[in-house]
């Protein structure tokens, strides 16, 4: 080409989660055999069926005009009602304060891109990696991060969040996930309240990815943004991916809290109004379909059920880990993932299931880009190519802690079962 067309930021880019599928597939390819696919959060791929009343609630919907038709930019105005009726407060937020998105990975990217180059928003490690990318490209330089520590059931470190906000005057919001992907944690309302004062001390705004809100275990209950953030700028973030399986609608919403307190933070969204404007709106169906699946007569009693049923797939991870001394884990309160940290890795190989798998496994792990990543990486391609489970490194969670982050999303119950032993079983001959 006459000019280059990569950013010299381009190498910033990275979604581990996916990326992991690529080397899966061939893995999958030249070993003749089916991967067991932990890296993603899809309950449908996982074997999850879609409700009989769900199909029939969207059904209906697709039967009506309005359906094809555009919606309003901020987004329907039914659904913007039942989120601020539902799941917001109507002291801090009123309809025209919720804006729908395409997803949490448009609504991550248009908050992030929207802000001047030169600030900082400080993001939690380990983190979903749509939050440090999005921050990482915006400011064309390494994200700018916060500790959860595994040994505090991976509570944020608040003396950290707070000295890094207060010797860095570029840092002008902290995002907090919570619950959390992907450590599953559900933080303690004390945690969350020493977070907004600082916000409120260093004059900072607050991002809150809330998306699980209503994936937490049972005795767990999640503090929500709106219910400490007191006159403090804020931003909470939802959809309708997690508690109801419909990843692919691709449909959640940012609520925006105390705007008019701040003539700054209050430009700062109408600008993010305004890019939204140049796309006309969000995707209209899965909209005008949010009220009436969260209304369904069968919808709680369904969602206590698939909430039981994942925090049984915790508990018998967790057993079943414990009894292996090279690892760590902490059990989930909430979501629908497990972390198992991996103390002391090395780099090491494992019997791959043929000779074309194991030579494509050496070509891969002596590339320089491999040997330069963590060693987590390097189990999670041995685990592909020995026991045909596919996981994402922890280290892929822009964290410097070895691991691996899997799902409890497994419909069969054998299947489950057999994945921990094949991962039970690699662990064990990896260190050994």
């Amino acid at each position: 080409m006459r000019q280059n067309l990569l950013r010299a930021d381009s190498a910033l880019l990275s979604y581990p989660i996916r990326e992991v599928v690529i080397i899966g597939k061939e893995l999958e390819k030249l070993g003749e055999f089916s991967m067991i696919w932990e890296n993603i959060g899809d309950p449908v791929a996982a074997g999850e069926p879609v409700p009989a009343w769900m199909h029939d609630v969207i059904q209906k919907q697709v039967a009506t005009e309005r359906s094809f038709a555009y919606t309003e930019t901020k987004g329907a105005l039914a659904a913007r009602e039942y989120v601020l009726e539902h799941f917001s407060d109507k002291k801090k937020c009123t309809v025209e304060d919720i804006l729908f998105f395409n997803g949490l990975g448009e609504a991550i990217n248009k908050v992030m891109n929207n802000l001047p180059k030169e600030t900082r928003v400080l993001v939690p490690s380990p983190t979903y990696p749509s939050h440090a990318t999005a921050e990482s490209m915006h400011a064309g330089c390494a994200f700018l991060s916060y500790s959860l520590d595994p040994e505090n059931d991976w509570e944020p470190d608040v003396e950290e969040i707070e000295n890094k906000v207060k010797y860095n005057d570029n840092v002008v919001g902290i995002l907090v996930i919570n619950p959390n992907n992907p450590t599953g944690s559900v933080y303690k309302r004390e945690t969350l309240e020493k977070i907004v004062a600082i916000a409120k001390k260093y004059d900072c705004f607050l991002i809150f990815d809330e998306i699980y809100h209503h994936m937490t275990f049972d005795g767990i209950k999640t503090t929500l943004l709106h219910e400490i953030v007191q006159d403090v700028p804020g931003i909470s973030m939802k959809g309708i991916s997690k508690d109801i399986p419909w990843p692919g609608s691709r449909c959640g919403w940012i609520e925006v809290y105390n705007a008019e307190k701040d003539k700054n933070f209050k430009g700062f969204i109408e600008i993010i109004l305004l890019t939204k404007m140049l796309e006309v709106c969000s995707t209209t169906l899965p909209q005008i379909v949010l009220p009436h699946l969260y209304d369904h007569p069968e919808y709680e009693c369904y969602l206590e059920g698939r909430i039981r049923k994942y925090e049984e797939r915790a508990n018998e991870a967790c057993e079943f880990f414990s009894h292996i001394p090279q690892v760590r884990v902490n059990k989930p309160k909430g979501v629908f993932y497990l972390v198992v940290e991996l103390i002391d890795l090395p780099r090491n190989t494992l019997e791959s299931v043929n000779k074309q798998v194991r030579l494509y496994l050496d070509d891969l792990e002596q590339t320089p880009d491999n040997l330069s990543k963590n060693t987590d990486f390097q189990f999670a391609y041995e685990l592909m190519g020995s026991e045909g489970v596919c996981v994402v490194p922890l280290t892929g969670f822009s964290s410097d802690i070895n691991g691996f982050r899997m799902t409890l999303l497994q419909e069969n119950d054998e299947i489950f079962t057999e994945t921990l032993h094949k991962i039970g079983r690699a662990i064990n001959l990896y260190y050994y």
